[in-house]
This record gives structure tokens, C-alpha cells and sequence, in this order.
């Protein structure tokens, strides 16, 4: 079994022992990342491809810094490859019928939502249309502020309080019909 060092230290040198240390160590994570931002196990199989042929082509940049180090730059680098991609999709635009988006958040009760399991709530997440998913995933997951939200994707910060605040919305919504069906 190879230590995070270890891998590190591989993988600098093009090692594919340690490569494939990382991907079975890593790539369950990873893969979670980018199905969290591109909604569906294809697109984020592609995005974590791409992630780790750029992980592996650049470790000469990566310092290791202790454990955790490496599994939070790749964390960056699939987040910033998913971002990208969907980026680059800008052209096809997210179809919401604004009568479907709840004007108020809801008010949710913490103890009932805490009985409901996390792929439950992460496909509701996925469920969400892309600039929402994107910003949520962001802000509310990844600790981004708007600022960096709005450089990172081409838009401006209000633009991303609005995706957020929507995208709330929309997940209050869906989470009380499903407490409303699953407590009858």
C-alpha cells in the first residue's frame, strides 16, 4: 500500500504504479465531484478523465504539503475541469419555466431532512438545471464566494446570487414533496 507521499513522488516521475495508486485511492471521490457539477456519470466520466491526464501532466507543479494535500488539488483540478466544460457549453442554455421556480424558499425542518439519505438529496442536486447546479455546487459545496463564482464562469455576481438563491429554492421545494410522499 502506498503512502500519499508515495504516490506523489511517483507520479512525478511518470510512475504507472503510482498513477494507478492514485486513481484506486482517489477516483470514487473525484468522479463524485464531477457527477455533482455535470449531472449525469458520462459527462463526468469524460470530466475526470480530463482531469487526471492534466493532474499527470502537470505534477511537476504540485508541492506536497502532508496528507490531504494532493486529494484537495485534485479536487480543484476536476472542479475546474468540470467548469470548463460546462463553460464551453454556455450555447445550450438552461430551459426553466420561471413559473416553476419557486418566488420564496421554503422553510424546511432540519430534523426531517436529516432523515432523508444523501443520494436522495445529491440527485436533487443533479436534478437542478445547469447554471444552478454549477453555482450551488460552487458556493454552498466547494466554499467559492460569488466573486470568484462570477470570474471563474463569465458571468457577473449578481448573476450568480440569483442562480443560488433560485437553486435554493428549487431544492426546498423538491425536498418538502418529497418529505410530503414519503411521511403520508
Amino acid at each position: 500500500m502506498m503512502t500519499e507521499s508515495d504516490i506523489v513522488n511517483g507520479c512525478k516521475k511518470g510512475r504507472r504504479e503510482a498513477q494507478r495508486a492514485l486513481y484506486d485511492a482517489l477516483a470514487t471521490h473525484l468522479m463524485a465531484i464531477a457527477v455533482r457539477y455535470m449531472g449525469n456519470h458520462e459527462d463526468a466520466q469524460d470530466v475526470l478523465q480530463d482531469a487526471l491526464v492534466k493532474a499527470y501532466l502537470s505534477f511537476d507543479q504540485f508541492t506536497w504539503k502532508g496528507e490531504g494535500s494532493l486529494q484537495a488539488w485534485l479536487h480543484r483540478i476536476v472542479v475546474n475541469t468540470a467548469v470548463s466544460q460546462l463553460r464551453q457549453r454556455q450555447h445550450l442554455p438552461d430551459v426553466v419555466n420561471i413559473d416553476s421556480v419557486p418566488e420564496h424558499e421554503e422553510q424546511l425542518d432540519a430534523g426531517e431532512v436529516a432523515h432523508i439519505d444523501t443520494d436522495t438529496i445529491l440527485s436533487m442536486v443533479a436534478a437542478l438545471p445547469m447554471g444552478y447546479r454549477t453555482v450551488f455546487n460552487m458556493h454552498c459545496i466547494d466554499g467559492y464566494s460569488h466573486r470568484d463564482i462570477a470570474r471563474q464562469l463569465g458571468i457577473n455576481e449578481g448573476t450568480s446570487s440569483s442562480q443560488l438563491s433560485r437553486a435554493r429554492a428549487i431544492l426546498a421545494h423538491k425536498i418538502k414533496e418529497y418529505i410530503n410522499q414519503h411521511t403520508s
